[in-house]
């Protein structure tokens, strides 16, 4: 069978942070993992493709695995094959994806939408290198030691603090600014477009010298010499940054070492700690905190709960059958089909999309309503379980044109808050904000689960200029669009302003009616929508009454 080849890792360019931090995990794969962080289409998934295919001419064993952020329990850990059940009448475990990555790379795209249940399984098998895979009596240990890649958009989300915390390194890759990197790279991408069976032969030596230049670091890697001068001066980094735990400190050092073998030294200098200290650094420190680092304050969550824990639950839990209905029929077309079994999957069939319209539909489990079957003769039906208890994603629209009913806002907005917070305990909750000023909307904080960095973000809102309400609800759009398709995540709105709609996207002269179109277009289909008036002055124009019955939401009045 033809391998399709991969793009070469040597002609890879304008990557070279992350060049560097990738191999570091592949001298010392002790240092866990890489988060990686930036924008779309820059070849995050083609250079770790890329130097996987490279690792496996040193290791024949290394493998790369991708982990589909919906991918089912049996997927992840393994299962029963179902072929070989139906069709031979025994038991065989088939590996899942975390054994498959043994010795290899697990790769997770954007990682921060991992839901929680499939993260408490990565944490552990991380922790302990592997996990037992007990399924209809048979159980077997599955080796599972990987380096840990994943990708996020820090404006999507944030990640678990427990995963956060596994990734050794952490790296950010944009878009090139430079005319020439971005034209190298274009060319290098035409040409394996054009041929790609040529390119690997183009960069056949340069390949080779990497491989070398792997090979040697990995030999001499515990034959450096490491100063206690070199282990005090990574400890005081990690004190001058203000790391939780000691992770920093022993991640400083092991990244130093990988780093001097890389470079063929046999004494690790403070300037091998200096080089891969913002890789370590960039998702830890505490120096300056920012409400866009990837787990913000791993201190204070929404959830009040302490250091270690996590009430929250699936971001959009995705369910999918671990074997679809057209399959599992094309498995029992075999000489042993018996009619029970042809009325039993017609059953699972008709049963599944009879009750698909259902507010309380339950997903059939294909697969372990077939094998109870086979195993016992008894047709029973088996439901995936539903471990998502669901995510809230609430935004606030604040009208900071005017100053004057500025206090009155904060003090309501971390009322809203507490309530949402007490109200809906046991979700996942998330805080953004969007401030309408100069005539256009800026968000000010970007989705978090930390209402108290929300709160304090609140309150270092600017005021002035016009207010642009269509402007607003456009980027309320942008950020609840990507789950506005799930089940299982709310949208709850609330919009503060006086009513004074004054400023328009388009050149219509009713700037209210033009925000009430985009809203009835686009969000009409949020959870719950409140306008909250903060009119302030003995006259009231009372305008934001008029725009909640325009918009058809709940209005409440500001009490002062």
């Amino acid at each position: 069978m033809q391998v399709n080849p991969v793009f070469p890792y040597a002609a890879i360019a304008g990557q070279s942070e992350f060049k560097l931090a990738i191999e570091l995990l592949m001298v010392d794969a002790s240092i866990g993992g890489i988060l990686v962080l930036g924008d779309k289409g820059t070849g995050k998934t083609t250079t770790v493709r890329s130097l996987s295919q490279l690792m496996h001419a040193i290791d024949p064993d290394f493998n790369f695995v991708n982990l589909p952020v919906g991918a089912s329990e049996d997927r992840v850990l393994g299962s029963v094959d179902l072929e070989i059940l139906i069709n031979e009448k025994r038991q065989v475990l088939r590996k899942g994806l975390l054994a498959q990555a043994h010795r290899g790379i697990l790769y997770i795209d954007e990682v921060n939408l991992l839901n929680d249940y499939l993260t408490d399984i990565l944490l552990d098998a991380a922790a302990s290198g592997g996990y037992h895979l007990e399924r209809e009596g048979l159980s077997m240990w599955q080796d599972s030691r990987f380096c840990l890649i994943g990708t996020m958009n820090p404006e999507e989300g944030e990640l678990r603090p427990q995963l956060l915390d596994r990734f050794g390194l952490c790296v950010e890759v944009k878009t090139p600014q430079d005319i020439a990197i971005r034209k190298t790279i274009t060319q290098r991408r035409i040409d394996f477009d054009l041929n790609a069976q040529a390119m690997p032969g183009k960069w056949a030596n340069e390949q080779q010298a990497i491989q070398q230049r792997l090979l040697h670091a990995r030999n001499l890697l515990n034959k450096i010499e490491l100063p206690e001068a070199v282990i005090g001066y990574a400890s005081d980094i990690s004190m001058q940054h203000h790391t939780e735990g000691l992770r920093a400190d022993i991640l400083l050092v092991k990244a130093a070492r990988a780093y001097a073998a890389l470079c063929g030294d046999i004494t690790v200098t403070t300037a091998h700690v200096d080089t891969v200290a913002p890789f370590v650094l960039k998702h830890r420190s505490k120096k300056a905190s920012s409400g866009n680092t990837p787990g913000g304050n791993n201190s204070n969550s929404n959830n009040g709960g302490g250091a270690g824990k996590s009430n929250h639950t699936s971001e959009t839990e995705k369910t999918f059958d671990p074997i679809s209905a057209s399959d599992t029929l094309r498995f029992l077309k075999t000489e042993r089909q018996s009619a029970g079994m042809g009325k039993a999957i017609a059953s699972i069939t008709a049963q599944r999309y009879t009750s698909s319209n259902k507010s309380a539909d339950r997903k059939i489990d294909v697969f372990n309503t077939v094998k109870n079957y086979t195993l016992t003769g008894n047709f029973l039906i088996s439901y995936i379980p539903d471990r998502s208890k669901g995510k809230l994603e609430v935004y606030f629209l604040i009208d900071s044109s005017g100053s004057m009913a500025q206090e009155d806002q904060i003090r309501y907005a971390k009322g809203v808050v507490q309530q949402t917070l007490q109200k809906h305990r046991g979700q996942q909750i998330t805080f953004a904000g969007i401030g309408l000023r100069n005539g256009q909307a800026e968000i000010f904080h970007h989705t978090t689960t930390h209402a108290d960095q929300f709160v304090n973000a609140l309150q270092q809102l600017k005021t002035g200029g016009k207010t642009n309400l269509t402007a607003g609800f456009e980027k309320v759009y942008q950020l609840s669009h990507r789950s506005a398709q799930s089940r299982h995540v709310q949208h709850h709105l609330y919009v503060f302003t006086d009513g004074r709609i004054n400023a328009a996207i388009t050149q219509t002269h009713d700037p209210m009616a033009e925000a009430v179109s985009y809203y009835k277009r686009y969000l009409k289909s949020l959870s719950y929508t409140q306008v909250l008036n903060t009119e302030h002055g003995f006259v009231k124009l009372d305008n934001a009454r008029l725009l909640a019955e325009k918009l058809q939401v709940r209005f409440s009045e500001i009490h002062r």
